[in-house]
């Protein structure tokens, strides 16, 4: 493995996924006029609020409304 940022694989710096032509944090895009939930945030009694619909759920719906 090459410690050359260009040359490897995936370039990543203290993991964050680089950009390999510019060496910049590559920046994914979040559709928000989705209807469907994007993320979560986690609350500390296994329960877990979605973003943007504001649900609370557990971790099974959580894992099933975030699949891709």
């Amino acid at each position: 493995m090459s410690d050359k940022l260009r040359d490897q694989d995936k370039p990543t710096v203290l993991g964050y996924k680089l950009n390999r032509a510019t060496l910049t944090p590559a920046r994914e895009v979040i559709n928000t006029v989705s209807d469907k939930d994007y993320g979560a945030d986690p609350l500390g009694d296994n329960t877990f609020r979605m973003v943007p619909s504001g649900d609370i759920v557990d971790l099974e719906e959580r894992n099933r409304r975030l699949q891709k």
